[in-house]
């Protein structure tokens, strides 16, 4: 029954001109509620671990290109664009973007920092450059994934 209303949801804010199913989809707000519990809960209570890192990386993987291709959709929809709606190329390029932007956080002490300086004015952050964290890139599989299902239900 949760699952029927959840989607009824879905299919009414698609059918308000929302261009935002991507990131309404299931796994998506699951993603970044991991990311949110893990980070305004987990981090404080047991500190910094190779879990609560990856846990971290695995969400924000997952909800990041889905978000930004739905910010984009409705950044397009105030401007009145044609088509605001999610496109394939939209939902390749953001996942492209998530994986360099990520690995450059990763990798790059600069970039890192300039992460930091940009989260911190929502709440203090901390970056770990930590190489390992790239082995979490694949799972941006599953937002290609959830993309290509929203464009199967948009026709």
């Amino acid at each position: 029954m949760l699952a029927a209303t959840y989607e009824r949801v879905r299919r009414a804010l698609r059918a308000g001109g929302l261009p935002i199913g991507e990131a309404m989809h299931p796994v998506a707000l699951l993603g970044l509620a991991v990311m949110v519990v893990n980070d305004w809960v987990l981090k404080p209570r047991f500190g910094p671990s190779a879990v609560t890192g990856k846990l971290s990386d695995l969400g924000g993987l997952v909800a990041a290109p889905l978000f930004l291709t739905a910010a984009i959709g409705l950044v397009l929809m105030v401007f009145r664009a044609k088509h605001p709606q999610l496109t394939h190329r939209r939902l390749v390029l953001s996942i492209a973007a998530t994986g360099v932007v990520f690995a450059a956080i990763k990798l790059v002490p600069a970039a890192a920092e300039a992460f930091v300086a940009v989260i911190s004015v929502v709440r203090p952050a901390e970056v770990y450059l930590d190489r390992t964290d790239l082995l979490c890139l694949p799972i941006l599989g599953i937002a290609y994934w959830i993309g290509r299902d929203e464009l199967r239900r948009l026709g």
